[in-house]
């Protein structure tokens, strides 16, 4: 098992599978998906991509941090859960968004995965709310300076 960089396009299959379902596969771009500085990490497993995420500039409000990173579209195969795919991708992602001063990763988590992002480190921060169409959500965050 290894973690990479993929395209945009390598990440529809499991956005589409694992977070909207409900949506055509082409739906399953989001706004900054291409904007410079955003970029696209999988998990790949006997040649599958197993676990995808992307990391796009944005900050947070609560915090002043002016460097800040925002994840989006975390989601890892139902086949392939409990092999550490999504703790392997973050990990990478730690490390290297460490090397290039980016000081604070946040993301808003599906309550059922903020076990999950606590495991590795991530805070919660202000109240439940709802995505429309999607179910409740918890603004998790990590400090990533030393």
């Amino acid at each position: 098992m290894h973690v990479k960089f993929i395209s945009t396009e390598e990440t529809y299959p499991l956005r589409h599978k694992i977070l909207r379902p409900e949506l055509t596969s082409g739906v399953c771009y989001f706004p900054k998906d291409n904007e410079p500085g955003t970029f696209h990490l999988a998990t790949v497993y006997d040649g599958q991509i197993i676990s995808v995420g992307t990391f796009t500039k944005s900050n947070l409000p609560f915090f002043s941090t002016p460097s800040q990173c925002h994840l989006k579209g975390m989601a890892t195969s139902e086949a392939h859960r409990g092999l550490n795919a999504g703790s392997m991708l973050l990990k990478f992602a730690i490390d290297y968004l460490k090397g290039n001063n980016v000081e604070l990763l946040w993301c808003n988590a599906r309550i059922t995965a903020v076990g999950f992002y606590k495991k590795l480190g991530f805070t919660e921060i202000g109240d439940t709310f709802e995505v429309e169409g999607i179910g409740l959500h918890k603004t998790m965050y990590i400090e990533l300076k030393d």
